[in-house]
């Protein structure tokens, strides 16, 4: 029986906790006039039915990301894309091999009938997955690699020589290679985010999973989209139209509207946050708590272990106000936590004080 998504199970946990620090995630922002004004001039217009998505969305993301639009396949976001995408390529009894920490895969895995395999990183490799550790969990029960690019919840981005090794083990090991590439926008520093079908070359079997939630602001319409070589998108195609038949019309046009047009409203939103990444690394220094500073996303897996492990962690860090997951609900470290520095400045100070003076 599959537990509940570990996000979800804390924040329940913590909604009646008195004077929460102010911490949040991703921007949830009100949708700008230009992505309003298109869902008002359509919202009575029937639409002809596409399973694959809106022919001109997909046009217009296959321009931002320089992709085939007919390699893209509209989802409900790239959760829902990354689970359709895994029950078409895998089979049970499948191995798929997961580097931890890492977003909360597993249960996508099981749904496919297969079973995950972590291979834990470590900080002191900035938490960088390891072509060695990888080779050595490979069985011949090994089908997959699934990977989060950038790493949530590290912040690790592979660079182009860490991420071409990985594809290099995958295609020597006929392994597809599953990537969730749903924070490329919130890079701060060097090495900047390779795209894994820039890779192709090396490896053809190659899955990317997106969400327009994360990049454009967009987690209340629920779009993302899957992109891959035409022989595998073809299989994901056929398994998403089982599950959903086709994403709503609405929600592409928004999106469409969102991608094409005007992008100040969000260049400002994510301008904040190496400064929030910056500023939190530093109150958790002053607090004396390790971290490695994160060079993408919005949080950082920091070591709490004074406070104790797993739930009785989380546990003590609501006594203090503050909500956050431990290192294993994501396959990672119990001993250590996903911070999130997505919100007010303010709320990251009282976060170190409550670390410090707690």
């Amino acid at each position: 029986m599959l537990e509940r998504l570990p996000a979800l199970a804390l924040a329940d946990r913590a909604a009646d906790r008195p004077d929460p620090v102010q911490l949040a995630g991703v921007p949830v922002l009100p949708m700008p006039e230009h992505v309003v004004e298109a869902v008002r001039r359509v919202a009575g217009t029937p639409f002809p039915r596409i399973s694959r998505g809106s022919p001109t969305l997909r046009a217009a993301l296959g321009a931002a990301v320089h992709a085939d639009p007919d390699e893209l396949l509209v989802t409900h976001g790239a959760q829902h894309g990354m689970s359709v995408a895994l029950r078409a390529l895998l089979a049970p009894g499948d191995e798929v091999l997961v580097p931890t920490p890492t977003y909360f895969f597993d249960g996508m895995v099981r749904m496919a009938g297969a079973r995950p395999v972590h291979v834990r990183t470590l900080a002191a490799d900035g938490w960088a997955a390891d072509p060695v550790a990888l080779t050595a969990a490979i069985t011949p029960a090994t089908r997959a690699l699934l990977l989060c690019n950038p790493n949530n919840p590290t912040g690790h981005t592979p660079s182009r020589e860490q991420l071409g090794a990985l594809v290099d083990l995958a295609a020597r090991h006929g392994l597809v290679v599953f990537s969730d590439e749903s924070y490329e926008r919130y890079v701060h520093d060097r090495p900047r985010y390779v795209p894994l079908q820039t890779l192709r070359d090396r490896h053809p079997d190659l899955v990317t999973v997106t969400s327009l939630s994360k990049n454009y602001a967009f987690t209340h319409w629920r779009v993302g989209y899957v992109h891959a070589p035409t022989p595998l998108l073809d299989r994901i195609h056929t398994a998403f139209e089982w599950d959903a038949i086709n994403v709503g019309d609405i929600p592409q046009v928004a999106a469409e509207a969102a991608v094409t047009g005007p992008q100040d409203w969000l260049d400002r939103e994510f301008a904040r946050f190496r400064g929030n990444r910056d500023l939190l690394v530093r109150v958790l220094g002053d607090a004396g708590v390790p971290v490695v500073s994160p060079a993408s996303g919005i949080f950082a897996f920091a070591d709490l272990s004074r406070l104790g492990m797993g739930r009785d962690l989380e546990d003590a860090l609501l006594a203090r106000g503050i909500s956050a997951l431990a290192g294993d609900a994501f396959g990672g470290p119990a001993d250590h936590v996903r911070l999130l520095y997505g919100g007010p400045a303010s709320g990251l100070r009282e976060l170190g004080r409550r670390l410090r003076d707690g």
